[in-house]
């Protein structure tokens, strides 16, 4: 069975996938280094101008949480290991 702070940490890759997706469905909405930022109190998340720098939150550039498609070359799709380094860069405490 799976344990508490591994579930918790499979639910933050989840949502940080979901934001993945929808930066890749509307790639265009954004400027050309925006970021992924996870506030660091509550882990939300959200897709961030690069010049938002604020201190209670890391984040991440979202070209860095995405590969090749194998299945649709040309396009985009979220990289489940960058996700999972961002992922363990947390601890999850029950």
């Amino acid at each position: 069975m799976e344990n508490t702070n591994t579930a918790m940490r499979r639910d933050f890759e989840s949502r940080i996938a979901q934001l993945v997706e929808k930066f890749i469905k509307d790639e265009n909405a954004y400027s050309d280094n925006v970021q992924l930022q996870i506030t660091i109190s509550d882990l939300s998340l959200a897709i961030a101008d690069p010049e938002q720098d604020l201190p209670e939150c890391d984040y991440y550039p979202m070209m860095d949480l995405v590969r090749g498609s194998s299945e649709n070359p040309g396009q985009w799709e979220p990289d489940p290991d960058a996700i999972a380094e961002v992922a363990a860069d947390y601890i999850f405490a029950q």
